[in-house]
């Protein structure tokens, strides 16, 4: 299964607007696959050239509701459906100073992490993590906020992913996940590096809560989920999220090109109550419990929070 992610919103601070990151889950079988590319070409072949960048490429904040609900109908809905995970967050309910705590907690365990490296004398490990606390140090509300949402709906979308292809006796396609997101967020190579490490703390600490679903029969018979990902009794995302999770530029990704106006649709519904006909359709396509999954972040007494070296890998969200 591909797993395409794109957001939509300023995610700036104060704005009482919903903004959005939304996964959209297209099947990998190779007849299914050509399917959905051929249904989205299609639709997209139809549009007028007027609505077009230089790239060939269609927004969809510039397209009419009535566009967008064909979009839905034609590709989205249609046989095979693709699947949406959708996370959104209010900034109003996020306050900067609470934004600011969490971004302490990631800076003060990525020290934490630095000291240990210079006690062992990893020279070179230490240097990359000054460097990796100094560029979180760095990072605007907006982009606190987005690493937050994004990192949790990868998170429920990979457990989504495997849930839906058990129920739908497709897990045959598990081995080859692969995550494609829209390059706008992540452009250089170093963010991106570092970036990978926050995500690896985010899927450490969610498998606590809402783990990766196995079946024991796997366990007891094998399954090539396992045999890529199992390693001393547990789940190793690393190859995942290090070989298969990559940014892209959505001219060149029908996939994210298709959740970008996914979210266009959820934001156009949720902050202004139009595309109501596209908004009801989609959402029939939600994965699990069927609901837009709404951030706030925790607030806490930043005096009383403590490192605590066995809580993961790099950083200990309160």
């Amino acid at each position: 299964m591909i797993i395409a992610i794109d957001e939509s919103g300023s995610f700036a601070a104060g704005s009482n607007d919903r903004h959005f990151f939304a996964a959209a889950h297209i099947r990998q079988r190779k007849t299914l696959y050509k399917l959905k590319r051929q249904q989205f070409l299609s639709w997209e072949r139809d549009l007028p050239r007027s609505l077009k960048n230089p790239k060939g490429e269609i927004k969809g904040s510039a397209l009419s509701d009535e566009q967008l609900a064909k979009f839905v109908r034609d590709v989205v809905c249609s046989a095979y459906h693709v699947g949406i995970t959708p996370f959104a967050i209010r900034p109003a309910e996020n306050p900067e100073a609470t934004v600011e705590k969490h971004r302490t907690v990631m800076v003060r365990s990525i020290e934490a992490g630095h000291d240990l490296y210079s006690k062992q004398g990893k020279k070179d490990l230490a240097r990359t993590l000054d460097e990796f606390a100094n560029w979180v140090r760095k990072l605007s509300y907006a982009q606190v906020l987005k690493i937050k949402v994004l990192g949790e709906c990868i998170v429920a979308a990979l457990v989504n992913s495997v849930r839906h292809s058990i129920s739908g006796n497709y897990d045959y396609e598990l081995p080859n996940l692969r995550f494609l997101i829209d390059r706008d967020f992540i452009r250089e190579r170093r963010p991106d590096l570092f970036w990978h490490e926050l995500l690896r703390n985010q899927l450490w600490r969610a498998s606590k809560t809402n783990p990766v679903p196995l079946l024991n029969k796997w366990k007891k018979d094998g399954h090539p989920f396992l045999d890529k990902f199992w390693r001393e009794g547990d789940l190793d995302f690393n190859e995942l999220f290090w070989k298969q999770c990559s940014f892209v530029h959505s001219h060149e990704s029908f996939e994210v090109r298709i959740a970008d106006l996914i979210n266009t649709i959820l934001a156009r519904y949720c902050n202004n109550k139009g595309c109501r006909e596209p908004y009801h359709l989609v959402r029939r396509c939600f994965l699990y419990h069927g609901r837009i999954t709404q951030l706030v972040l925790d607030d806490f007494n930043l005096a009383e929070w403590r490192y605590d070296p066995t809580g993961g890998p790099f950083t200990n969200d309160p």
